[in-house]
């Protein structure tokens, strides 16, 4: 999985450039420590202060052929400009800290939840600007009903009720599973050079031409395909007269079921592995043989179309028509019973379309 960063903003009080913020400390690393806040004199009401933040990024990630859009969020606050003052440096200031501290978390997750129906970077300043207005609003309101912390059966009520709420909020990880199904029909052409009791029947063919169908779930396909070569038999003719005639045609078909698995997949490019059984039909005025193929082939798709994007809400979906070119490479080795064995080696190029069809699971993860 490829992951890009394309821009951080950091919330402090104020929407500020992220180059110019200080490190903050995540609040998934756990409850509050003394040795984080710095010690000075209290300011007038305040017996300590908290710098706290929501920081975000967008980032993209890309998988196979698509990109999908996202916006990862963190509850931030930052040690060098939150302190206690000297006198407060105790367990019940910290627990004071720390219930703002969740608060902000909360609206971290509210704003998670909301940023995946989003996908422009304009929208997520926007819903930026929003939960910092109503987070401030929220923190003074908390202030004033504990009285700066000093109200413990009210500090209490409040820290139950944030832990009940994140507690039934997991928050959303902006992580996918992806689905999807296909199909695809193409045709092709190119050339078969065959080794053994086979080479020793037919010639070397340029104009091997078939068709190929297949369907698919994500990476993993199923293909029937069939070829036909025309080729030189090796084998001689003598006519009613005696005369010697040469060359004789043949005709070798071969139907194949494969299945492939695709290791490489880009926005323009794709190599499938596959491995295949079939029949071998070859077929001249002479004779006729039979046989089963064995495949082992590298397929490659060059794609004529344009990097997709993937967002709608908890879950993207998209329905895309591909048109391709087309290669293989492949070995087969037939076997012909009592008309012996061989090896054909083939290289065929082609055109293909197809239809795929992809959806994008979101996962929820603390």
């Amino acid at each position: 999985m490829k992951r890009r960063i394309l821009i951080v903003v950091m919330l402090l009080g104020a929407v500020v450039p992220a180059l110019g913020q200080e490190r903050g400390r995540p609040w998934k690393r756990g409850a509050l420590r003394l040795e984080e806040f710095a010690i000075t004199a209290a300011a007038g009401r305040e017996k300590s202060h908290l710098d706290y933040g929501i920081a975000y990024t967008t980032s993209g990630t890309t998988e196979g052929m698509n990109t999908y859009l996202y916006c990862r969020t963190t509850a931030m606050m930052y040690p060098t400009s939150s302190w206690i003052g000297e006198g407060y440096v105790n367990e019940s200031e910290l627990n004071y800290n720390q219930v703002l501290f969740d608060l902000v978390e909360v609206y971290r997750r509210q704003m998670q939840q909301e940023a995946i129906l989003l996908n422009k970077r304009v929208q997520y300043e926007a819903l930026l600007a929003t939960t910092k207005n109503h987070l401030d609003r929220e923190i003074q309101v908390v202030q004033a009903a504990t009285e700066m912390g000093r109200d413990s059966l009210a500090l209490e009520r409040i820290r139950v009720k944030n832990r009940e709420w994140l507690n039934a909020n997991p928050g959303s990880h902006p992580e996918f599973t992806p689905l999807s199904y296909w199909w695809t029909l193409g045709i092709e052409g190119g050339a078969t050079f065959s080794t053994g009791d086979v080479g020793k029947i037919i010639t070397p063919s340029i104009g091997a031409t078939g068709y190929m169908g297949g369907l698919g779930w994500g990476r993993h396909g199923l293909y029937f395909s069939v070829l036909s070569a025309a080729s030189m038999a090796r084998d001689s003719v003598i006519d009613f007269s005696g005369n010697l005639v040469l060359p004789v045609m043949s005709r070798t078909d071969v139907t194949l079921l494969s299945y492939g698995y695709t290791l490489f997949d880009r926005m323009l490019f794709s190599i499938t592995p596959y491995v295949a059984i079939g029949i071998t039909n070859m077929d001249s005025e002479m004779d006729w043989y039979f046989g089963t193929s064995y495949t082992f082939g590298v397929m490659g798709h060059y794609h004529l179309h344009h990097w997709h994007y993937i967002k709608d809400g908890a879950k993207g979906k998209a329905r895309r028509f591909t048109p391709s070119v087309m290669g293989k490479l492949y070995v087969s080795y037939t076997d012909m019973d009592q008309d012996g064995k061989g090896l054909t080696i083939g290289l065929q190029f082609g055109l293909s379309v197809g239809m795929r069809r992809e959806s994008v699971a979101w996962m929820n993860e603390l």
